[in-house]
């Protein structure tokens, strides 16, 4: 923190995320986020510190203040504007920001948000065609890449099209499968997406053993994108072992 009020330009400083939320558990990253004054300030960085991952976002109010005018903005920024927590914030920037993102309301972006919703569906088109020639010529890995995009292509016009805001992306394909009400919606997108019990499990863990492989297998000097890799394998291979 006290790092972070030292940079030129920095504005406020903010707590976001699951320790804002007060929803943290072990593998829980700390989300700090900064205010800086110009678009030159703006960058991002992830980092070990006392044992916690820290990932430490810097971004300019008007930025921010995007979720104000933008739907597809707000749904991933109003709650994080809501929620947070302020660590440094001398003029106030942030607690004006809150204010605003606590009065606004939804109804006002229906229209906008409905149209980038049938905009999203429109862009989906080429996918699922992807996906059809995949399906009748046996691709499997061609059906696998378009599911990717349809995953949020799909997601987003849902939450859209509802005003449903995400708190956090850990929960973007329970809320994106869960916003409309309707049996068939649920079944097949939750399907698509691979939330089906021990399958999730089962792409959780090949998904943490190919990072581990993929950082021995990545050739680098030595760096700080290297070292924070080489340590994130680390505590993968003790999760793992220990699961």
């Amino acid at each position: 923190m006290r790092d972070l009020r030292a940079e030129e330009g920095v504005l406020a400083v903010f707590l976001a995320g699951s320790h804002a939320r007060g929803e943290a558990n072990e593998h829980s990253d700390v989300d700090v986020e900064v205010l800086v004054s110009s678009e030159a300030q703006v960058r991002n960085a992830t980092l070990y510190r006392d044992g916690l991952l820290f990932s430490v976002g810097r971004s300019t109010v008007a930025h921010r203040e995007r979720a104000f005018t933008d739907p597809q903005t707000a749904l991933w920024n109003l709650t994080a504007l809501r929620t947070g927590v302020p660590l440094h914030d001398p003029d106030g920037v942030f607690a004006d920001l809150q204010g605003r993102a606590r009065a606004f309301g939804w109804a006002s972006f229906e229209e906008a948000a409905r149209a980038r919703a049938a905009h999203l569906l429109a862009g989906a088109v080429e996918d699922v065609h992807k996906v059809m020639g995949g399906l009748s010529r046996g691709d499997d890995a061609k059906v696998a890449y378009a599911c990717l995009s349809l995953t949020f292509e799909l997601g987003d016009a849902a939450l859209l099209e509802t005003g449903t805001l995400i708190p956090t992306e850990n929960r973007y394909l329970t809320l994106a499968r869960d916003a409309w009400p309707d049996p068939a919606w649920r079944s097949a997108y939750g399907t698509l997406v691979g939330l089906t019990g021990e399958v999730v499990r089962a792409r959780g863990r090949a998904a943490l053993t190919a990072f581990g492989r993929a950082v021995a297998l990545t050739r680098r000097v030595e760096d700080h994108d290297r070292t924070l890799a080489h340590e994130a394998a680390r505590r993968v291979q003790g999760f793992l072992g220990g699961a």
